[in-house]
């Protein structure tokens, strides 16, 4: 009997080898893709203070990574050819600058379309439990490869944008060399959601409060944290992204008032779901950096943070929040704040009101499709160059 088990463990193992000598099931290899990468949602599980309503985000270099992938990823967030006017480009709508998002109420797609929602940050996306408002996508990987086939976003056939993109030896040479089986849809979501992850900001003073204990914030920022947390505001926008990881209903306790909001009602969660109790029900957006992202909601329909954190009480806490609760609370949400891009937006600010600004945005998205194109058609730099080059600002981009 002993031998007999052990014949046949043998054949099973001679089974396993001969299979692995047949090289990558497709089907097998296509469900790993499928699955994506994971969301950091459970980063820092560890820390003291992961009990609590806010534990601190690790710096960007602590998780593990691809300087290959960040790289592509990198070239591929600002390419305007995955749209198919060769206008949009994912950096269109998310823009450092901007605070990982565009300044505007609802963002423009190509031949001049305008969605319905604004665009949330990129800014720490990764740590979101879902992405975009309804949670459509599961991952950073699916989320990078919706724009592209939406019609008023980037508007393109996927399976084009991979024919395009297979003819441009820079991108058909890095995906053979990253990627075991070449340029396929999984892969481009993949890469893309690289240079996502790679805008991880960790250097707000409230997240080195967290960090450190450091006194780094005011007797006005801690006294609007402490409020924050004392009328129910972080009910919701908690964990480490504070917000990201669930779902809410807007107005769940009180009826909306915003004219402009009920002009044109979305309705959330529901509209994929056909379930009554989702009718605007959506995603909690993370508060990292919400100075910077202005106008607010799902639809941009707020333009100032005042004003949101004013409605926000009597929609979801079911309070009118006096004056002091107000100011206070926007104090202590502006030390969530990534101080470089801080430091950027309010240099772009002195520069002019937001109507220059979004010119000046548009300006340097045509800057850098033209610098892109140049270094694609090799007008500017060879494959080798053009690869350095994109390393080197991958790796200052994760600097800030």
């Amino acid at each position: 009997m002993i031998k007999k088990s052990i014949g046949v463990l043998s054949l099973s193992l001679l089974a396993l080898v001969s299979l692995a000598d047949e090289g990558s099931d497709e089907a097998y290899q296509a469900f790993l893709q499928s699955r994506g990468e994971a969301s950091w949602i459970n980063a820092a599980a560890d820390h003291p203070l992961a009990n609590t309503a806010n534990r601190p985000i690790p710096p960007v270099e602590s998780f593990s990574s691809d300087p290959a992938k960040q790289s592509l990823g990198f070239e591929l967030f600002h390419d305007a050819r995955l749209s198919r006017s060769g206008t949009v480009s994912c950096s269109s709508c998310h823009t450092g600058m901007m605070g990982g998002a565009d300044g505007s109420r609802v963002s423009v797609g190509i031949d001049g379309l305008l969605g319905t929602r604004n665009s949330p940050t990129v800014f720490n996306s990764a740590f979101n439990f879902r992405q975009f408002w309804d949670g459509r996508a599961f991952d950073l990987d699916s989320q990078s490869l919706g724009p592209i086939s939406n019609p008023v976003e980037m508007g393109h056939d996927l399976e084009a944008v991979l024919q395009s993109l297979a003819t441009i030896p820079h991108y058909a040479e890095q995906f053979a060399s990253i990627y075991s089986d070449g340029l396929t849809a999984a892969n481009l979501g993949n890469a893309i959601a690289q240079h996502s992850r790679d805008m991880t900001r960790s250097d707000s003073r409230f997240n080195e409060y967290l960090s450190s204990a450091a006194a780094t914030l005011s007797e006005q920022e801690l006294r609007g944290w402490e409020r924050f947390k004392a009328v129910g505001c972080a009910s919701c926008h908690n964990g480490i992204n504070l917000g990201g990881n669930s779902y809410q209903k807007l107005g769940s306790a009180g009826s909306l008032s915003n004219a402009a909001m009920n002009a044109a009602l979305d309705d959330g969660l529901f509209a994929r779901t056909g379930r009554e109790h989702d009718r605007q029900v959506f995603k909690v957006p993370s508060l990292n950096n919400v100075a910077l992202t202005a106008p607010y909601f799902h639809d941009g329909s707020v333009s100032t943070l005042e004003e949101a954190v004013r409605q926000m009480g009597l929609l979801n806490v079911g309070r009118e929040l006096s004056t002091a609760d107000v100011t206070d609370i926007v104090s202590f949400l502006g030390s969530l704040s990534s101080e470089a891009m801080a430091g950027m937006s309010s240099r772009m600010g002195n520069m002019g009101n937001m109507g220059n600004m979004g010119e000046m945005q548009q300006r340097m998205q045509q800057q850098m499709r033209q610098h892109m194109q140049q270094m694609h058609h090799g007008q500017s730099m060879n494959h080798a160059q053009a690869h350095d080059a994109n390393t080197d600002q991958a790796k200052k981009m994760r600097g800030h």
